[in-house]
């Protein structure tokens, strides 16, 4: 049974990784033809925080973890508290994960109305 698991594990970690490289090569087709139509794009790349509320609340008083979650911890607040100090750093990075993100933002299509525009970049968007 574990020879399986393990074969099937090794079979999802290649076809994840021809699945990521089948992505870069369609995203460069579409950065291509995007400069081939002259539409003026960019690349924006990024990050998400995403926020641990079981390690939190093992983390810091009932006050604070009231304080700074919702269903789901708040942001905003919880940056606000480590900003002030009354959560500390080394607890912000342990329950803190970041996901990386890219997005291709068309910026403007040559020619066409700008109302055309609007709507091209909300649905890219």
């Amino acid at each position: 049974m574990i020879t399986n698991t393990a074969k099937q594990v090794l079979e999802m970690r290649e076809a994840l990784a021809a699945a990521e490289q089948n992505l870069a090569q369609a995203e460069a087709s579409f950065k291509l033809e995007l400069a081939k139509q002259g539409v003026d794009f960019a690349v924006v790349k990024g990050e998400r925080p995403n926020y641990s509320v079981e390690a939190l609340k093992d983390l810091v008083s009932d006050k604070v973890f009231k304080t700074v979650t919702k269903a789901t911890i708040d942001g905003k607040k919880f940056k606000s508290a480590v900003e002030v100090g009354v959560i500390k750093a080394d607890v912000a990075d342990a329950v803190t994960t970041i996901t990386a993100y890219e997005q291709i933002r068309v910026t403007e299509l040559k020619g066409a109305k700008s109302e055309s525009k609007a709507n091209v970049e909300a649905q890219v968007a």
